[in-house]
């Protein structure tokens, strides 16, 4: 079980390199090819696929922001709204990632992560879709008989 738990852990890990990476690269593409008339840029990054019985990453980044912004990231499940987090920005760079559970899929496997950054020029809304993926808790058990009679104990 400690061995498992410890490749998780180097797993989310590298994932999370893995993600840094990809927002820097994608940071240094706006910088170079986007038009100059664009004051700032953002990226939202989500699963398009959740687990329910593991926690989630979702991540947000800005770059040169001239004005303070309002941000908010919620998961939306039928009746459900969980903010995932909500924060003001007043630096020009930020970035944040947020770690968050979602509830096992009922009859409709459908969730949203709604996302809004708002300041005094700039309203910027966001709404993905996100499909949860319930995975049974099955525990397996091996013996070393086949087949054991009531009452039998092992050797």
């Amino acid at each position: 079980p400690r061995k498992d738990c410890e490749i998780h852990v180097v797993l989310q890990n590298q994932l999370i390199n893995s993600v840094i990476h990809y927002l820097e690269r994608l940071v240094w593409a706006a910088e170079n090819w986007l038009p100059a008339t664009e004051s700032y840029q953002y990226v939202l990054l989500v699963p398009t696929v959740v687990r329910s019985d593991s926690p989630q990453t979702a991540c947000v980044q800005f770059h040169n922001l001239s004005e303070p912004l309002s941000l908010s990231i919620v998961l939306e499940y039928g009746s459900i709204q969980r903010t995932l987090f909500e924060e003001s920005m007043t630096k020009n760079d930020f970035f944040k990632c947020c770690e968050f559970k979602v509830p096992p899929a009922t009859s409709d496997p459908l969730a949203f992560i709604s996302f809004s950054a708002k300041g005094t020029r700039v309203n910027l809304a966001e709404r993905r879709s996100v499909a949860i993926q319930n995975v049974d808790n099955t525990v397996f058990i091996q013996t070393d008989k086949p087949i054991y009679k009531p009452g039998q104990k092992g050797g």
